[in-house]
């Protein structure tokens, strides 16, 4: 069972007040929660925050979690950089968006982001 979405992100935001509006934003625009599992300041570039989010997926199906994470994805940034990987019946999904690479983001403030989907416990 694909319970959850990872994400991680790079965000403008000087503190996590900061942040936090920016998570709010990515809620309302993924019409689901966003949950802040983890807040740090990025020591490479001090301007930047990194955020480790979680939300809810809870699809049984790899291929209806693919799609229903691909879904989200896109409505936050385009285009992602997609993997997959699976071993022992496990499967995992994860994607790659940033800005220094062409990505634009549909949420002002994230520079960089990616997801990662598992049916691992």
């Amino acid at each position: 069972m694909f319970e959850t979405i990872q994400w991680r992100c790079h965000v403008h935001a000087n503190d996590r007040r900061a942040a936090e509006r920016v998570v709010g934003r990515m809620a309302d625009r993924l019409d689901r929660p966003v949950e802040i599992e983890n807040y740090e300041r990025y020591c490479r570039f001090p301007e930047l925050a990194v955020l480790r989010l979680v939300s809810p997926l809870r699809c049984a199906a790899p291929e209806h979690a693919l799609m229903t994470v691909l879904d989200c994805a896109w409505k936050i940034a385009t285009p992602w950089s997609l993997g997959s990987q699976g071993a022992g019946g496990q499967r995992e999904f994860e994607g790659v968006a940033a800005a220094n690479v062409g990505a634009h983001f549909s949420i002002p403030g994230i520079e960089w982001m990616e997801f990662r989907v598992s049916d691992r416990p």
